[in-house]
C-alpha cells in the first residue's frame, strides 16, 4: 500500500499548485529515493506539500459532496449515471468506491512521507519544519475523518514502511478517530494562526485544524470540548465573518472560508461542473422536495443557492462549470463553527445560547429567528438548519443522518425496498482486498 514518491526540485518547481494532473512520479519502492534525502531542499517539499493537497482535489473526491447528497434525502438524478448512489446499492467492484479510497489514502501516504521525512532534515529551518509537518497531521486527520464515516474501520496507516502497510488489517474507528483527534491537536499546535504562501485560504492554519477538532468532537459526543473549540474559531481568530451576500461564500478570499481546496488549475470545481445545467435544460442533479420545503419564503439562501431550470430546482451554489472562475471547493467555513457550537450547547443545557448561534446564520440568510424551548425541538431545528446551509457540500448531510442514528428512519421511508441498514457504509473495494488479503468486508456485501 505504500508507494515511495520522487521529486525532482526543478521540475517542482515548475508545477507546485500549476496542475491537477499525478505530476507526482510515484515509483516503485525499490527504486525510490529516501525520503530523508528529499526533504534536504524546500522546493522538493514543496512539491511534497502540493502532492498532498492535490489528493483531495482530485475529482473521485469532489465528487462526494454529490454522490452523499444522492444517498441522503437532499439529492435527486435525471439521469442513469448516478443509480449506484441515489438507489443505495453500491457494489465492491464500483469503480469510483476504488477510486475514492485511493485518493484518499494517496495523500495519507503523501502525508506520512512529509511527518516521517521532514523532521530528518539538518538543512530545513523549524520555522520550515513545522510548517510541513503541521499541514500534514492535518490533511491526514481530514482525509481518515472522511475514510472512516464513509467505510468504518479502515486501516490505521501512520509510517512509511512497505512491508508493514502492503497487508495493514483494518483498524477500529475508535482508534482511528484517536489518531484523528491526536493529528489535529499537534497541527493545532505547530501551524501559525496565518495562511502560508499568500491570502488565499488553500493551504492549513492553526484554525483550520481547530475547526476540524470541533467537528470531530461534537461527532466523538464531547460536547463541552466540541463548544469550547468552535468558540476559539470563532472568538480568537478575528477574520472569519459571514459574508452578507451569499453569493460570495465560495468565492477565492471569502470571509467565510476557513480552508478550500485550490482549483485554480482547472477554473472551476468539480461541483460546479456537475451541478450546472444550460438554461432551460433539464438538471441532471435536483433538489429532493423534503429540503426544497425546508426553506421560507424569506430565506435568501433559496435564491443564491439553488437554481431552477425547466420546472425543477437543482444546487446552484457553485456559479462556475467550465472556463476559468474565481471559486474554490470550500471544505471548511465560519458558519459550521456557530451550528457544531449550537448543537453542543443543546447539550450543555444552553438552549439561549444555541438560538442566538443559529440565529446568526439565519440573519445572514434574511430568515426569521427562531426559538428553542426544548431538548428534542433545538435539535430537530438545528438539523434542519445544518441541511439549508450545507446540501452538496462534502457529505455534511449523510454524516449528520448516520452520527445521529437516523439514516434508517429518514432514507428507509423515502426509499422503501431500497435501503438497507448496511448502506450506511461503502463496501471496501473488491480490488483492495485482491491485494490484501487481510481486508475484510463490510456486513452486506460480497
Amino acid at each position: 500500500m505504500k508507494r515511495s514518491i520522487i521529486f525532482s526540485s526543478i521540475f517542482a518547481a515548475s508545477v507546485v499548485f500549476t496542475s491537477c494532473e499525478k505530476w507526482l512520479d510515484v515509483g516503485d519502492p525499490k527504486n525510490a529515493v529516501e525520503t530523508s534525502v528529499i526533504f534536504q531542499d524546500e522546493a522538493g517539499l514543496q512539491a511534497a506539500i502540493a502532492g498532498m493537497y492535490n489528493s483531495g482535489n482530485e475529482t473521485p473526491i469532489g465528487m462526494l459532496s454529490l454522490y452523499t447528497g444522492l444517498q441522503s434525502d437532499d439529492l435527486g438524478a435525471n439521469v442513469t449515471g448516478y443509480d449506484p448512489y441515489k438507489n443505495n446499492s453500491l457494489l465492491s467492484n464500483e469503480t469510483t468506491v476504488g477510486d475514492i479510497w485511493s485518493s484518499f489514502y494517496t495523500g495519507i501516504y503523501r502525508a506520512n512521507d512529509i511527518i516521517d521525512g521532514v523532521p530528518k532534515s539538518n538543512t530545513l529551518s523549524d520555522v520550515i519544519k513545522n510548517q510541513a509537518v503541521g499541514e500534514a497531521l492535518f490533511l491526514r486527520g481530514m482525509y481518515y475523518f472522511y475514510m472512516v464515516n464513509l467505510y468504518g474501520d479502515v486501516p490505521l496507516i501512520i509510517g512509511t514502511d512497505l512491508k508493514t502497510n502492503e497487508l495493514a488489517p483494518r483498524t477500529a474507528s475508535a482508534e482511528i478517530y484517536t489518531q484523528i483527534t491526536k493529528d489535529l491537536e499537534r497541527a493545532a499546535e505547530l501551524l501559525p494562526a496565518t495562511y502560508p504562501g499568500g491570502t488565499d485560504r488553500v493551504r492549513a492554519n492553526k484554525w483550520a485544524a481547530t475547526a476540524l477538532l470541533a467537528r470531530v468532537k461534537l461527532y466523538l459526543g464531547k460536547y463541552a470540548e466540541a463548544e469550547k473549540l468552535s468558540t476559539d474559531v470563532i472568538g480568537q481568530s478575528k477574520v472569519y465573518v459571514l459574508s452578507e451576500d451569499l453569493n460570495t461564500v465560495f468565492v477565492k478570499r471569502s470571509t467565510d472560508v476557513i480552508f478550500a481546496f485550490d482549483v485554480s488549475f482547472a477554473g472551476y470545481t468539480t461541483v460546479g461542473l456537475n451541478t450546472g445545467t444550460t438554461a432551460g435544460s433539464v438538471p441532471s442533479l435536483i433538489i429532493n422536495p423534503s429540503l426544497l420545503n425546508l426553506f421560507a419564503a424569506d430565506d435568501a439562501r433559496r435564491t443564491a443557492w439553488i437554481g431552477t431550470s425547466a420546472g425543477q430546482a437543482f444546487p446552484y451554489k457553485y456559479k462556475v462549470r467550465s472556463g476559468i472562475g474565481n471559486e474554490y471547493d470550500v471544505v471548511l467555513r465560519i458558519s459550521e463553527q456557530y451550528l457544531i457550537r449550537a448543537e453542543a450547547r443543546v447539550y450543555l443545557d444552553n438552549l439561549d445560547g444555541a438560538a442566538e448561534d443559529v440565529n446568526k446564520i439565519r440573519k445572514r440568510a434574511k430568515a426569521k429567528d427562531i426559538q428553542m424551548t426544548s431538548k428534542e425541538e433545538s435539535l430537530v431545528l438545528i438539523a434542519n438548519e445544518r441541511r439549508m446551509e450545507y446540501f452538496a457540500e462534502w457529505c455534511h448531510r449523510w454524516f449528520d443522518l448516520k452520527r445521529t442514528n437516523l439514516a434508517g428512519k429518514v432514507i428507509g421511508a423515502l426509499k422503501p425496498g431500497l435501503w438497507q441498514d448496511t448502506d450506511a457504509l461503502y463496501p471496501i473495494p473488491s480490488r483492495e482486498r485482491k491485494m490484501n488479503a487481510n481486508l475484510t468486508q463490510n456486513e452486506g456485501y460480497d
